[in-house]
């Protein structure tokens, strides 16, 4: 069993602002219905995924949470001062396991590098000249497409925990803010390492109040960051109960890098060595694993997040996705920052995940399109230690995502032989997103974010992404 309990609080909706939705209320009182051609709930066993709903509906109640989900012709009656809304297929919005997106305004720049040049000799010395307005304007306008994509949950390692943050509050959106520790040359952004951790508390005590923002510990990797610093880490995130984040094996040189630092310790069986897999750790790509590298995450259920795009635009490799699944591992899906990969697209996600495994193994039948789904919602939510996220059902946060029901890409659909889950997977993209809702609360409308003036957004951002490229 995992050990993380709570790593992002729950939202306020915006009919509750005093957070009584925290309770577990299933909203006793005024009632939002939904009603949809197709209901995806995503509420199953550990592992598993359920069959989608024909003809389903989802009460929220005025705490933002389910009061009620299955199919319309059992629904219990409204009460006065419901308001009923319909929509095509309803389902849990997307978490983004993994991702770096202030990086937009980066977005483009060292194309066709490998992953050490394109950090070295273009990302580092960019990022050494950013300023946390920078950061937060980079930030408001990945959340405009983060949202817009339906993924409203957003595991974030950068700098600038606090301008991280405030963007993020700007847009509505939940996120994990994990800022991370670099010990590189090259990059000369941030202090010394023992003031960016005394930061990281700081942050977290600093947003301890918020519903939307928690804040982790985070060290770019085992290669860029001292035994010293990474020692450092393990003991101060276990004593302040925060996660750790941190990039593991996305390189094959990786291995031997650390291998000559630490007398022959393979990446995760170093950073077992130093404490660090003790807590509740995400480490992000997993690409160059071995059997003994899985069995040592797998003992200390280190969670491990599969970024596809990313490592095949880097051309990083492919990673052994089903080997961990078969270790049981918990696993997500994320988009790695838009400036490695530029989309911040979890659909895109879930279909390279899917091809990539495929091509590896050989095999047609290897990972399917509900476990790809499962990555993005509930296998995510267990990745974060968030049961009320991830899926539609009592007592779970109305965090959910509605695909246009008049979508050309999702149709024809032949009832007989239907599968919806591999129509969203295979067929799905943002363009079908026509709704999205946080705790209750509408965040997209027919494709548009309300949260944020996208102009402004979109102007400020180029600006500073001008500044940046001279």
């Amino acid at each position: 069993m995992h050990r993380m309990g709570r790593i992002l609080l729950p939202i306020r909706s915006h009919r509750d602002p005093s957070g009584r939705g925290a309770s577990g209320s299933l909203g006793l009182g005024l009632m939002d219905r939904y009603l949809c051609d197709v209901l995806v709930t995503m509420d199953g066993p550990v592992g598993a995924v359920p069959a989608p709903i024909s003809g389903g509906a989802v009460d929220v109640g005025d705490d933002g949470r389910i009061a009620w989900c299955g199919p319309a012709a059992d629904a219990p009656a409204l009460g006065p001062g419901a308001t009923v809304h319909t929509t095509g297929i309803l389902m849990p919005s997307l978490i983004n396991a993994h991702c770096h997106t202030p990086m937009v305004l980066l977005r483009g720049a060292g194309e066709g590098l490998p992953v050490d040049r394109w950090l070295h000799e273009v990302m580092w010395p960019r990022e050494s000249k950013l300023t946390p307005g920078d950061v937060r304007a980079g930030m408001r306008l990945g959340a405009l497409e983060l949202l817009a994509n339906g993924i409203t949950t957003s595991v974030e390692m950068y700098f600038s925990g606090q301008a991280v943050a405030e963007g993020a509050t700007d847009a509505g959106m939940r996120c994990l803010v994990t800022p991370g520790v670099i010990e590189d040359p090259d990059f000369t952004l941030t202090g010394p390492w023992p003031e960016q951790l005394d930061e990281m508390v700081a942050l977290r005590d600093r947003w301890a109040g918020s519903d939307l923002i928690d804040v982790g510990m985070a060290a770019h990797a085992a290669y860029s960051v001292s035994a010293q610093c990474l020692t450092a880490i393990a003991e101060r995130a276990a004593g302040a109960g925060m996660p750790v984040h941190i990039h593991l094996a996305e390189q094959q040189w990786e291995d031997a890098a650390v291998r000559e630092r630490t007398g022959g310790l393979a990446a995760p069986e170093y950073l077992e060595s130093l404490g660090l897999l003790d807590g509740d750790v995400i480490a992000a790509h997993g690409v160059w694993l071995s059997p003994d590298d899985i069995d040592v995450l797998a003992r200390n259920d280190t969670a491990v997040v599969h970024c596809p795009c990313s490592n095949a635009k880097h051309a990083s490799g492919v990673a052994p996705v089903t080997d961990m699944q078969a270790a049981g591992l918990r696993l997500a899906i994320g988009t790695d920052g838009p400036a490695s990969h530029h989309r911040l697209d979890l659909f895109e996600e879930m279909r390279t995940a899917i091809r990539t495994a495929r091509i590896r193994s050989g095999d047609a039948q290897t990972f399917g399109p509900a476990e790809a789904l499962r990555m993005t919602t509930a296998g995510a939510a267990e990745v974060l230690g968030r049961d009320g996220l991830g899926r539609l059902a009592p007592g779970c946060w109305a965090d959910m995502m509605a695909l246009s029901a008049s979508e050309p890409a999702l149709h024809p659909v032949i009832e007989a032989e239907d599968d919806p889950l591999s129509r969203i997977v295979w067929s799905g993209s943002p363009g079908a997103v026509s709704g999205v809702w946080v705790a209750g609360r509408q965040v997209v409308e027919g494709g548009r974010v309300l949260t944020l003036d996208v102009a402004e957004a979109v102007a400020e951002a180029e600006t500073r992404a001008r500044r940046l490229a001279r």
